[in-house]
């Protein structure tokens, strides 16, 4: 009895979501079209801090994790103004998939998969 209840607790302990840490390769489609970037991030806990990286410079982003559902905020800049995206999603191995919201411009799906190395 103490065997399978240690087989268990071993069971359970080993079952640990993947960390977000890393490099990751992101497309957003935009309304506009898509956008490409280079995704950062650093998981501590159901926090997750880092930014992104494209042509047009670094952008801050923050979000959370909860098993295995994703959530990304930060604000771009179009022409003169400031937009608020945020990204909804599901992670599933080294990939995430889902739904952006770009300010009042309108929607479109995202995808990230993570960098070899």
């Amino acid at each position: 009895m103490v065997r399978m209840m240690l087989a268990a607790a071993a069971l359970v302990l080993g079952v640990q979501e993947a960390s977000l840490t890393g490099e990751w390769s992101a497309t957003v489609m935009a309304p506009r079209g898509a956008l490409e970037y280079t995704m950062y991030l650093t998981q501590e806990g159901p926090r997750l801090t880092g930014y992104f990286q494209s042509q047009y410079g670094e952008m801050p982003i923050k979000g959370t994790i909860n098993g295995d559902q994703v959530k990304l905020s930060w604000t771009m800049t179009d022409g003169n103004r400031e937009l608020n995206v945020t990204m909804s999603g599901t992670v599933k191995g080294d990939s995430m998939t889902g739904t952006a919201t770009i300010g009042n411009v309108g929607q479109g799906a995202f995808r990230a998969e993570r960098s070899p190395g």
